[in-house]
């Protein structure tokens, strides 16, 4: 999945984390919140973000919760982002 999709619903969300699960059979969903401030950004007028609004953020995963000490490299993931309906185009609202 690599476009934004708006007014997801609970099921078609819930379909996009089983596909995630799915995906190897030796893998497990872990849910795990943001951590600290996230940095926010409008769009940009030039470079490699331009056009795009952008949220910096951090996932904190315990240190005792994972096995070995080597860095986090085999994942996969999405965010789940909750917006103003005030604030989204409306041609972008999904019909389910």
């Amino acid at each position: 999945m690599s476009n934004v999709v708006f007014s997801a619903s609970g099921k078609f969300i819930g379909n996009v984390a089983q596909g995630l699960a799915d995906r190897d059979d030796d893998s497990v969903l872990v849910l795990a919140p943001f951590a600290g401030e996230a940095s926010t950004y409008a769009p940009s007028k030039k470079g490699k973000y331009k056009g795009y609004y952008r949220l910096e953020l951090n996932v904190l995963i315990p240190e005792d919760a994972i096995k070995g000490d080597d860095c986090l490299n085999d994942f996969a993931a999405f965010a789940v982002v909750r917006l103003p309906k005030e604030r989204v185009q409306e041609h972008l609202w999904r019909e389910e």
